[in-house]
């Protein structure tokens, strides 16, 4: 009878994981859309339960500040790119391999109507940004711009690339560059972001 009710137990406590993990889950997929479209400051968790059919109060159990939000959406970005390079590096993937995963996930998320890469969406506002927010944004970017470094030394390195200068340098103007067009291409279309992305090739040395 204790071993069933046990039993019973854990699987009642499992489900009811799930369905927490599930609906954090779905707080943070509509929060970064809105966040990645609208900024920091043009959303509010109003928005969010909306969406989902659920009260204010609901998410703020998650999270009792949007910082505490927006801060946990720029650390899940840093996991999600940490955990898609090492499988591009793991299959053996080049150094274009990884850049063109860079490119094409920019484009991917073009087209689900997230014109603002993730660091990019808190800039505007930055300055006044709570402290939390600004270190995971800085801690991203700096992730970003370590793998993109790397990526191009050894892509200099394998012949994959030919361009002059510091690797360093080049990669904070490939961020720069992909980071701009995406905004730029909410405005003039697709288009832009690809036509973009072709010339920040061409600056590398990248001949198919």
């Amino acid at each position: 009878m204790n071993e069933h009710y046990s039993i019973n137990s854990l699987m009642s406590t499992s489900v009811v994981m799930k369905d927490i993990n599930q609906t954090n889950q779905q707080i943070l997929y509509y929060a970064r859309n809105f966040l990645q479209c609208r900024g920091y400051n043009g959303f509010s968790y109003k928005d969010i339960s909306q969406k989902l059919g659920i009260k204010n109060a609901a998410i703020h159990n998650y999270y009792p500040k949007k910082e505490d939000l927006v801060a946990a959406l720029l650390e899940d970005s840093r996991k999600n790119l940490a955990a898609n390079i090492a499988q591009i590096v793991e299959s053996g993937g080049s150094a274009r391999d990884q850049l063109e995963y860079y490119f094409d996930y920019a484009l991917k998320e073009f087209d689900e109507g997230k014109s603002i890469c993730p660091p990019g969406s808190v800039i505007l506002d930055f300055e006044e940004l709570p402290e939390k927010v600004k270190k995971q944004n800085l801690l991203l970017l700096d992730d970003i711009l370590t793998w993109i470094s790397r990526v191009l030394k050894i892509g200099l390195e394998q012949g994959e690339f030919n361009f002059s200068g510091s690797v360093e340098e080049r990669a904070e103007l490939v961020v720069e560059a992909l980071m701009g067009a995406r905004q730029l291409s909410s405005i003039k279309g697709r288009k832009t972001l690809v036509r973009s992305i072709f010339l920040i090739k061409s600056d590398l040395g990248w001949k198919d």
